[in-house]
């Protein structure tokens, strides 16, 4: 995978690895947000749960759609991450293994997801510069869960160790992507909500997450690999293991 070596890589260089990504396993990718987004949307359309925006939920449809939203967010995010991981770095693709990978991190997936997205909306309420803080701070915090199997505590202080000096580059990967996204989900929202059934525009709006959706976990994910060649050399870590030849019988017996 020449073109997907690992090295240091600018925002835009990021942005363009994470397409790159994405273009090797389109329907891996798919088929895995599929996994998670169409039992949600059945269940939704099924409850008649936030099938029309423009309505107040009671309080109790409010508190599953919360719930679900977050345990959505980790889920996908997680199996994203396990799947960018196998592409990025050319290692079999799987997806059942991936969902079995963050089956035994979910907790774990759910805390930091409540931790970050509370932080962020107590910046948010300050002062905008305090929630992009904690965005750049926290930005690898799911890589880190899926890919190093890290608890609560030690995910958050891991994110905050390589995000160090790091922020702005964080924060201009993940301004760009956002952007990208929001034309192509603004552009594709301004034809769906043409439609006047609600329950197309909804099923409609789940198929475009399916297929946009990947690109932003898979971003996360190239970032944290960055930000660990950056930081710890990993580029130059994960070839000489990859190179380093097996023990021969010889030196077994020696041994």
């Amino acid at each position: 995978m020449p073109e997907l070596g690992l090295r240091p890589r600018s925002a835009t260089e990021l942005v363009d690895a994470a397409f790159q990504v994405y273009r090797r396993a389109p329907l891996q990718f798919m088929v895995a947000l599929a996994v998670v987004y169409v039992p949600w949307l059945v269940l939704r359309l099924a409850l008649d749960i936030n099938i029309d925006p423009t309505t107040i939920p009671p309080a109790s449809t409010f508190i599953i759609i919360a719930v679900g939203g977050v345990a959505i967010y980790a889920v996908a995010g997680g199996v994203i991450t396990a799947i960018a991981r196998d592409v990025y770095l050319d290692l079999p693709v799987n997806v059942p293994e991936a969902f079995r990978t963050v089956a035994t991190r979910l907790v774990t997936l759910i805390l930091v997801s409540v931790v970050t997205v509370g932080l962020m909306s107590i910046g948010a309420v300050l002062f905008l510069l305090p929630a992009l803080y904690v965005v750049a701070r926290f930005a690898a915090v799911r890589q880190v869960v899926v890919l190093e199997d890290a608890g609560t505590g030690r995910a958050l202080s891991r994110s905050s160790a390589l995000s160090s000096g790091l922020k702005m580059h964080i924060l201009g990967t993940l301004l760009l992507t956002a952007l990208l996204l929001f034309a192509v989900n603004i552009g594709a929202a301004l034809l769906i909500n043409l439609i006047p059934s609600r329950v197309i525009i909804n099923v409609l709006s789940t198929a475009l997450s399916i297929v946009v959706g990947p690109v932003f976990g898979i971003t996360e994910t190239v970032l944290y690999y960055d930000l660990r060649i950056r930081r710890e050399g990993f580029d130059v870590e994960y070839l000489v293991g990859r190179e380093a030849p097996p023990p021969t019988d010889s030196a077994n017996v020696a041994l």
